[in-house]
């Protein structure tokens, strides 16, 4: 028998935890309910600020009735949200081929800055923003090698990279000593006073290693052999002027190099006012000289280089001296150029960049290290075997790893180097962990499989090289696939945004079965939404216009030439004749093609004709007076239009497949509403409209 001091005690605790629940339904109430499901204040309120509140409660003049009706608005849509979810998975809409493929992409980038260090990265973004403020110009040598080039072609190419260089910095023209390295890769190759010259880039613009010696050079400096892909560029720095993106200009271009007093005189001309837009007519770039000479959002690199020159030092609106490039004579009028953002603007094109980038793969590469440790993610194959304490002084035994790599290395063979590896399962007989995460382990059957999927073609190495390399790449993707799984654990921000991108998907697609495509292909519910609606309409109202027609008319043209194919005078009074007559319109153009002097049209088309069905104020092709049957004839370039009114129709309210596209709307619309009402009677859907009212914000 319980003591009444625990029959105390249990009724006291019993009475506060009933008294602490009260309490938390009272600050935190029920809004929604759905299907049992309950939908507290707080998790409401997030979603409702997150859509509409925020931006409404920012707003100075915002009313306190504005502000309730959003809110009164949003909880009926936030309820009929929470029921088409419920619906939705009861159809298997959230796991369905599409949804998974289309999730997996978005949650892939979304994830993509959680696999990498943050500080790391920002650093590399904060260097790429600090070089886009500056446009260079510059030159390089290129010693051809391949990434994967044999040691000896290697110091080959390095050896010709430095005697390069140092001819360069002995004051030999720079030029001619990149001529003379290409002349030894193609001795076919045409003369060229300009070999090896760059036009002006920025960050992003060339290969990372390239882009970081152009950097650190002062103009007039040359580089000493820097490798990249690409094999070893001896680099001379010419001009670095402040520039950033696309610019907007006028230009004007005169070939002849040799005489300098027609340029100046152009130039003395827009310094005494004559408008740039009509001396460009006398450029001798002909695409754009009728046009003002424009040129508009040239890039950085599509220019020569002393247009980037001169347009660093314009402002906008001012018009430059002239000045020589090797095509000739030049002056330009700044229209508009473009201005370097804000850091926090450009990071999302940086991180986009760096997704094709080699130098994101640094920032990889430290997380990486530091997920391991967090992890606790063990390599066995540098894993010594514990051994048991001995007491007395022994001979040292060698050092036994946990697991090893040595019958992968016995099943290699030259296919390696040629992306043809192959290997069957019965080969693996070594099964032992070589790597070990938190949930799973990886033996040589895993990584025998990743090598498969992962080869590419190489130089030859030794088989143990190649395989400890692809064994290096095997732990990183296995580190970050195990981070990736931790994401949501260790971020419940992203899990929200994953889950509210997967209903947002869930929910386009239940939309489009229940509401939009069944409303579409629901040709007999339209058809009889058309009849009830269109009886509503009223053609004095404006809001109703569209769903009318003005006054129309049908108009037959026939198109002529050239008044020296066939006089006007005739051509009307032969269409007349046969208008009259209800000739067909092939018929009238085979008449006026009969009357047609042939000598005069060569090389066009004497006679062509089109029909249109045009409606008042809405047309440029009748005039006021025009708007009777009849025939008209209006003059067109060189010829003229002859035109037949045939009919003239009164307004009219618009057929259902003339006006579709404004009732469907409604249509869906109404099957919406529809789907609402059963679903919240389905539901069970109810709103707790007594503590709405007492929201405020």
């Amino acid at each position: 028998m319980k003591s009444k001091k625990t029959l105390l005690a249990a009724a006291i605790f019993s009475l506060f935890t009933f008294h602490t629940s009260s309490l938390r339904a009272q600050a935190d109430p029920v809004i929604i309910r759905v299907a049992g499901q309950e939908v507290r204040q707080a998790e409401f309120m997030q979603n409702f600020m997150q859509s509409v509140g925020d931006k409404l409660a920012a707003k100075p003049n915002a009313t306190e009735q504005e502000k309730r009706q959003a809110l009164d608005e949003y909880v009926e849509l936030y309820a009929n949200f929470r029921a088409k979810v419920i619906d939705a998975k009861s159809m298997g809409l959230d796991t369905s081929a599409d949804l998974r493929k289309e999730l997996a992409r978005y949650r892939k980038e979304l994830a993509a800055p959680y696999l990498i260090d943050s500080a790391m990265l920002m650093g590399i973004l904060r260097e790429a923003y600090e070089r886009n403020r500056y446009a260079l110009h510059a030159a390089h040598i290129l010693v051809k090698v391949s990434p994967n080039a044999a040691p000896e072609d290697t110091l080959q190419a390095y050896g010709r990279a430095m005697y390069l260089y140092r001819h360069a910095i002995a004051g030999e023209n720079f030029f001619a000593l990149a001529h003379d390295q290409v002349l030894r890769e193609n001795p076919n190759a045409k003369p060229n006073p300009y070999e090896g010259e760059l036009s002006y880039f920025s960050s992003f613009n060339m290969v990372y290693p390239f882009e970081c010696a152009a950097y650190a050079l002062q103009v007039g400096e040359i580089s000493k052999p820097v490798r990249s892909r690409y094999g070893y560029h001896v680099i001379k720095l010419i001009d670095k002027v402040e520039y950033y993106g696309k610019a907007t200009f006028q230009h004007i271009w005169k070939r002849n190099t040799e005489n300098p007093n027609e340029i100046a005189l152009i130039y003395e001309r827009l310094q005494n006012g004559t408008s740039f837009d009509m001396v460009a007519r006398e450029s001798d770039d002909h695409t754009t000289s009728m046009s003002g000479g424009y040129i508009n959002d040239a890039p950085l690199n599509q220019l020569p280089h002393e247009y980037i020159k001169t347009l660093s030092n314009l402002r906008e609106g001012e018009i430059s001296k002239p000045f020589l490039t090797r095509y000739g004579w030049h002056i330009i009028r700044l229209v508009k150029k473009d201005t370097l953002p804000d850091f926090q603007s450009m990071i999302p094109y940086y991180k986009q960049r760096l997704s094709r980038d080699p130098r994101g793969e640094e920032s990889r590469k430290s997380f990486v290290q530091s997920a391991r440790k967090k992890y606790g993610i063990i390599d066995y194959t540098v894993t010594p075997v514990p051994q048991p304490a001995k007491k007395g002084r022994k001979k040292q035994q060698p050092v036994q790893m946990q697991a090893s790599l040595d019958e992968m290395v016995s099943l290699m063979n030259d296919s390696i180097f040629r992306d043809l590896w192959r290997f069957r399962v019965d080969q693996i007989h070594d099964l032992r962990p070589l790597v070990h995460t938190p949930s799973q382990d990886y033996n040589n059957l895993d990584f025998a499989r990743f090598i498969r999927r992962n080869q590419r073609p190489t130089r030859h190495e030794p088989y143990a090289d190649a395989v400890r390399r692809y064994y290096e790449q095997f732990i990183d993707s296995v580190t970050i696939a195990y981070a990736d799984t931790q994401i949501e654990i260790e971020n419940p921000d992203f899990a929200d945004l994953v889950e509210d991108y997967r209903n947002g998907l869930m929910i386009f697609n239940y939309n489009d079965k229940m509401i939009w495509s069944k409303a579409i292909y629901d040709t007999v519910g339209f058809a009889d939404f058309y009849a009830r609606e269109s009886r509503t309409k009223r053609m004095d109202l404006p809001e109703d216009s569209i769903y009318f027609w003005r006054t129309r008319a049908r108009v037959l043209s026939f198109h002529v030439a050239s008044s020296d194919c066939l006089r006007s005078d005739k051509a009307v009074k032969l269409v007349r004749k046969l208008a009259k007559k209800n000739k067909s319109s092939r018929e009238i153009k085979e008449a006026l093609l009969a009357k047609v002097d042939n000598k005069a049209c060569t090389g066009q088309e004497p006679v062509s004709h089109t029909l249109d069905v045009v409606e008042q104020t809405r047309q440029e092709l009748l005039t006021d007076d025009q708007w009777a049957q009849g025939v008209y004839c209006v003059p067109e370039g060189k010829g003229y239009r002859v035109m037949v009114v045939e009919e003239v129709l009164p307004p009219m309210l618009k057929e259902q497949m003339e006006a579709r596209g404004y009732y469907l709307n409604a249509w869906q619309n109404e099957v919406e509403q529809k789907l609402m009402k059963e679903l919240r009677s389905k539901y069970n859907v109810s709103i707790n409209y007594d503590a709405v009212r007492k929201i405020s914000y």
